[in-house]
């Protein structure tokens, strides 16, 4: 996304793209040189090839996953939910302390949300005046392809729930929620679709266990399946107990689909007409927001992005080297 966006309008100076020359090539731009490497960008955390690292004045991660090799750097972190979801508690240990390690060498931090800054600040000891906000844009061409399938298709009694199949994202409660709303009674369906390798079993089985046949559990779909998924529901559900930005919400309410989101990360930001906001760890508020989302009619798709990537991004990198002038001088 940020490479597409610089490509539209090359920044200035000379920028080295690092990783699978195939990928970059396409998104590649007047002013920037690829140095191609190889292999899993997260294996050993990141740190297979640290050494391998192109020399640079100030150099841009978009993951916290990175080499901790300390230098003049702006890292995007999304969340620090893996700290507390993450896994067993010597998993969750080890990742606190790769992800404070990726913040202390960074001179500034990205996220995409006011949720995902307060919890960088108090959980890796971060100064909030190091932290800086990066806004996603909205995928027009994709709310517009939806818009265009829904007049197209029949719309189906779905409630949809697009994403990983994690603790956090609250999908038991989630599906016992469903079981009793007025939209299951009437014969509506909840299909929950996006689980990784390892994830669609155990859910699927803890489903069947609860008797629960109204829910569809699926793993990972393409694109366009995608777009159909968002065309032919009445609504798409987000009921996370923490998310860093939310961005299956924001995409729904893009298209006009009504949503049905918990009150956490970015999704606080959607507008009142697009979104139901209730309490995750409510069963009653989260059987009431889904009611509500499917009495509610879809919208007209938007026809602007909104923010780009590339602003925010930029303006970090400008505020890292003017710390480094400083320091220097």
């Amino acid at each position: 996304m940020l490479l597409r966006e610089l490509a539209e309008d090359p920044p200035p100076g000379h920028w080295v793209l690092w990783g699978d020359s195939t990928k970059l090539a396409p998104v590649a731009f007047p002013g920037s040189e690829i140095v191609a490497t190889s292999g899993d960008p997260r294996a050993c955390f990141g740190q297979r090839r640290m050494l391998e690292l192109p020399r640079a004045d100030i150099t841009l991660f978009m993951h916290q996953i990175r080499p901790l090799r300390p230098r003049q750097s702006v890292t995007l972190i999304h969340d620090t939910i893996p700290l507390r979801y993450g896994g067993s508690s010597p998993q969750r240990l080890a990742k606190r302390a790769f992800f404070t390690g990726a913040a202390r060498c960074s001179t500034r931090v990205l996220t995409p949300s006011e949720a995902s800054r307060r919890r960088i600040v108090e959980d890796l000891g971060v100064e909030p005046d190091r932290v800086d906000l990066v806004r996603y844009p909205l995928d027009v061409a994709r709310a517009r392809e939806v818009a265009r399938l829904r007049k197209e298709l029949l719309q189906e009694p779905v409630i949809v729930y697009i994403g990983r199949f994690d603790r956090h994202k609250n999908l038991q409660r989630l599906s016992l929620a469903f079981a009793q709303t007025l939209f299951a009674r009437d014969g509506g369906r909840l299909r929950i679709v996006g689980g990784w390798p390892g994830e669609v079993e155990p859910l699927r089985a803890w489903v069947q266990t609860q008797g629960l046949r109204a829910v569809e559990v699926r793993p990972e779909v393409d694109e366009p399946e995608l777009n159909r998924l968002l065309a032919t529901s009445r609504a798409l559900v987000l009921p996370s107990l923490e998310e860093g930005y939310g961005l299956p919400a924001f995409e729904a309410a893009a298209s006009g689909l009504p949503v049905a989101a918990s009150r956490t990360g970015a999704m606080t930001e959607l507008p009142a007409e697009a979104a139901v906001l209730f309490d995750p760890s409510s069963l009653d508020e989260l059987r009431a927001a889904l009611d509500d989302a499917v009495a509610r009619p879809t919208r007209p798709p938007v026809s602007e992005p909104g923010a780009r990537v590339a602003d925010g991004v930029l303006a970090s990198l400008a505020r890292a080297l003017a710390f480094r002038g400083a320091g220097s001088a």
